[in-house]
């Protein structure tokens, strides 16, 4: 019975379907994977590089991964659509060799708030060169889907340096379960809390892992952890003095594209 409970709580919380000016708001959470391939700029295979959400107007989202440090200048399109803004993305510092990048995005824009359902945009650039300096962008690309209620398993034809694109699109409360696979052990603790959580999980294998802090109304708090990590047991410890003031938090969690979701007791200060 309390586990009957707690799912619908979750689907209440995170699936909503929110009609707001004729619009649906649908949760859910994305998963892209890029290759990357050399063109042979003057500093090739050394490159800084760019993914980023537009909507279908063109207008920009979120950047999830900007990995360049001083140079982000040469990312032409990338400067252009967001004015350089990396709020909420992974960043870094140039990258020395081309290979695999998995980004997740939660549905949200850089203010935490659920965006509405329809077509998205998912953009990438590279450069290898000072392509700002005379203003010719190195390669990109995009690939569009649409955000709704339906299920998403997407691959893409392979665009010019950038290989075997594929895509995941979950909304919440079609296939998502309150269960954890077999593979993963995830303790909370403690929990109910006062201002401080630990979080103990282990993988496998290798995984691309994506965790996030989300209120009760389904806005994002915080972006805990974004980053492909070793197999083996991991250990995290996050402070929420101000986030437990929301008395109830859930911890959404992405394992290699499976979600997981978590709910916080917060206890008052």
């Amino acid at each position: 019975m309390k586990r009957m409970i707690f799912s619908i709580m979750l689907l209440f919380c995170f699936s909503q379907l929110n009609q707001v000016s004729g619009q649906t708001y649908t949760d859910g959470t994305v998963s892209f994977s890029v290759s990357t391939t050399s063109i042979g700029g003057n500093y090739s295979p050394r490159h800084v590089l760019a993914i980023w959400i537009k909507d279908s107007e063109g207008n920009f989202v979120i950047s999830r991964k900007v990995l360049a440090a001083s140079r982000k200048q040469h990312l032409v399109k990338w400067m252009v659509s967001s004015g350089n803004n990396s709020v909420n993305a992974v960043t870094g510092p140039t990258i020395n060799n081309h290979t695999t990048h998995t980004i997740s995005w939660d549905c949200r824009d850089l203010s935490g708030n659920l965006v509405p359902d329809g077509t998205y945009e998912i953009w990438m650039e590279y450069s290898s060169r000072n392509s700002a300096n005379d203003g010719v962008p190195g390669p990109s690309a995009h690939i569009s889907f649409e955000k709704g209620t339906d299920q998403l398993n997407l691959t893409f034809q392979d665009a010019a340096y950038f290989k075997q694109m594929s895509l995941t699109y979950e909304p919440l409360g079609v296939s998502i379960t309150e269960s954890e696979p077999d593979t993963h052990t995830i303790l909370i603790s403690p929990n109910p809390t006062r201002e401080m959580i630990n979080l103990k999980f282990e993988l496998a294998e290798d995984s691309y892992v994506n965790i996030n802090l989300y209120d009760t109304q389904g806005r994002r708090i915080r972006e805990l952890v974004d980053d492909n990590i070793i197999s083996g047991p991991h250990h995290y410890s996050f402070n929420l003095d101000e986030e437990c003031t929301n008395q109830t938090l859930f911890l959404r969690l992405i394992i290699n594209k499976e979600l997981i979701i978590r709910k916080i007791n917060c206890l008052k200060l």
